[in-house]
């Protein structure tokens, strides 16, 4: 399976997160809204800790295995924090990665919203925003929507077109993890791409990719050493018969 940027077994911390995320912002928008707008600093933080309740809710509901119930706070939380920008778009990143998660999980139907959530950030991002993460990152956690949702396409047609379009946003969000020295992020998109080459049945192109992501894992002493150095000499077996049988043929 793709690897996720973070991975599945995150999706706990992540749904944990979010809260205290947005209880850190309740203070830092109460401060500025004192210091420059006294008259309506009591709306805005009613709209935060608004926020900060339905996460709260949406965390319950989600920790009892109550998606369906959990994922329209998180949409309300969102809503809440339109006068805030960048709070609103850290917490459509975090909800973009839950979404996927749960998609690769059982909810394959969540894939396009979570891309909407990526793709709203992109654009937040583009505009000369800031965020705690990269537009590189964002675009790879984009392209694992098209990945994963691959891995469950039955029509051909649609699942080229899937993994043609994962393919592109990984290989755009190569240069800037790496200018940004995001090394285990890149590592991971590297494996990503490999994946993605294999399952389009380019074989020579998912051994160059995953070549690079072996050397990062031994350059940085990233987790993922094992996995990748086990998928790449999977990888090198399945080329391996077919150069020998082109060696041999009369």
């Amino acid at each position: 399976m793709p690897k996720q940027l973070p991975n599945l077994q995150t999706l706990f911390y992540l749904i944990l997160s979010l809260t205290l995320l947005l209880s850190a912002l309740l203070i830092t928008s109460v401060d500025r809204q004192n210091n420059t707008q006294p008259h309506s600093a009591s709306a805005h933080g009613d709209d935060t800790q608004g926020a900060i309740d339905w996460v709260s809710e949406a965390e319950a509901l989600a920790r009892r295995g109550d998606f369906g119930a959990a994922l329209p706070l998180y949409e309300k939380a969102i809503s809440a924090l339109v006068s805030y920008p960048s709070q609103q778009h850290a917490l459509r990143y975090r909800y973009g990665i839950v979404l996927n998660a749960l998609g690769a999980k059982s909810r394959p139907d969540l894939y396009p919203l979570a891309r909407a959530q990526f793709e709203s950030v992109l654009r937040y991002l583009d505009s000369g925003a800031k965020l705690p993460h990269s537009s590189a990152r964002v675009r790879s956690a984009l392209a694992h929507t098209y990945h994963r949702q691959a891995a469950s396409e039955e029509t051909a047609t649609q699942r080229k077109q899937l993994l043609n379009t994962a393919y592109l946003l990984y290989k755009s969000a190569v240069e800037g993890l790496l200018n940004q020295g995001e090394w285990h992020n890149l590592a991971i998109t590297y494996f990503n791409l490999g994946q993605v080459c294999e399952w389009q049945g380019n074989l020579e192109e998912a051994i160059n990719w995953l070549e690079k992501a072996v050397q990062l894992d031994l350059q940085h002493k990233l987790p993922d050493l094992e996995e990748d150095s086990d998928y790449l000499a999977a990888l090198r077996q399945q080329v391996e018969p077919v150069q020998q049988n082109r060696e041999t043929t009369l």
